[in-house]
């Protein structure tokens, strides 16, 4: 598996952020694992499935070894509905490959829809101390002069106010485990002890005449800045649900959350799938005529459950709730009846 060949490809714009934590990259490394399963966990709740393909081993070409995944957006929710009824399927799924050498990481995005036309690099390094590194991806002469350096800052940058949450807030948390925060002094990132800092290196192409740059100072300005400012801010907020966990708790926690993942994957598949059977796509003035008592025949012929309304087969569907790794994750098998299903809350694959 090749890691850094990649970068040969990536000739689009660059654009350099850098944000000061009040961490140790010991510190980071195991929230950072943390942050992205819970909101790998949120994207799914919200609708997006997020499918994880692969997660192996890989040496890179100095000899350090790290972990490769692959993972799947399909992205529904995120998008207006508008957008979601007019784009094709592929133009909503997003491949996500990453290499995690920490503290070196790389993870490349690409969308099947636009092939070799578009993809996204971030790289990332993560150090100790607060002195920042003009060139810590040895990038060459030509390329500094076009790199947009960034300085986010968890605590005074704002953010959307639909996206603003109290409760992950560093002007306003104070961590009860560490004593650390809230980040109130405008100088805060010269005065927080421990510090460090994560450099990340974003390169995007759009290669689309008339829309390249467009779409490239977008994603940079605006779209990764906010994921990355947000991202951080969580990270920080949260720190009393991970700062005491062990290596153990928080990679049981990754594969929790993964196979939550895999499993509501697998029934939203099925019952796609059962309901498309059932030509559920049909239109609504004939939707009542498929859940009448005397025609209907439940697709589930394999499940054992009797409705006590119109005695047809029922199945069974997992509800399964997890916030935290420190909560309890609570399951319920709940037998539902076709017939007593509102179509218009049934998201019908097409």
């Amino acid at each position: 598996m090749v890691f850094y060949k990649v970068t040969e490809m990536l000739n689009g714009a660059k654009l350099s952020s850098r944000i000061t934590l009040p961490f140790t990259k010991e510190e980071y490394r195991l929230g950072q694992k943390y942050m992205t399963a819970r909101k790998t966990h949120e994207s799914s709740s919200a609708g997006d499935n997020v499918e994880l393909l692969e997660k192996s081993p890989f040496t890179d070409k100095n000899g350090v070894k790290g972990t490769y995944t692959q993972k799947v957006f399909l992205l529904k929710k995120s998008l207006p509905r508008y957008a979601s009824a007019i784009l094709p399927k592929s133009a909503l799924k997003i491949e996500e490959k990453a290499w995690n050498s920490y503290p070196n990481t790389k993870t490349i995005y690409s969308c099947p829809f636009f092939g070799e036309k578009f993809y996204l690099c971030i790289e990332s390094i993560h150090k100790d101390g607060r002195d920042e590194e003009d060139n810590v991806f040895g990038l060459s002469k030509d390329i500094l002069k076009k790199r947009i350096v960034d300085h986010v800052d968890i605590a005074r940058d704002e953010i959307e106010g639909k996206d603003v949450k109290p409760e992950e807030d560093p002007r306003l948390f104070k961590s009860k485990l560490t004593g650390r925060g809230p980040l109130t002094s405008p100088n805060w990132r010269k005065e927080v002890n421990p510090a460090m800092v994560v450099y990340k290196l974003v390169t995007v192409n759009f290669n689309y005449w008339g829309f390249q740059n467009k779409v490239e100072n977008l994603v940079q300005t605006n779209g990764l800045r906010e994921v990355f400012l947000k991202a951080h801010r969580s990270l920080f907020c949260w720190m009393d649900e991970w700062i005491d966990l062990s290596e153990e708790q928080i990679e049981q926690f990754e594969q929790s959350t993964y196979q939550l993942m895999m499993d509501n994957n697998t029934i939203e598949n099925k019952l796609n799938e059962d309901l498309k059977n059932m030509n559920i796509s049909e239109k609504k003035e004939n939707q009542q005529n498929i859940y009448s008592k005397g025609d209907f025949k439940c697709p589930n012929v394999n499940c054992q459950h009797v409705c006590n309304e119109c005695k047809h087969m029922l199945m069974t569907t997992t509800t399964t709730t997890t916030k935290t790794v420190t909560e309890t994750t609570t399951t319920v098998q709940s037998p539902i009846c076709y017939r007593n299903m509102n179509p218009d809350s049934i998201n019908v694959m097409n």
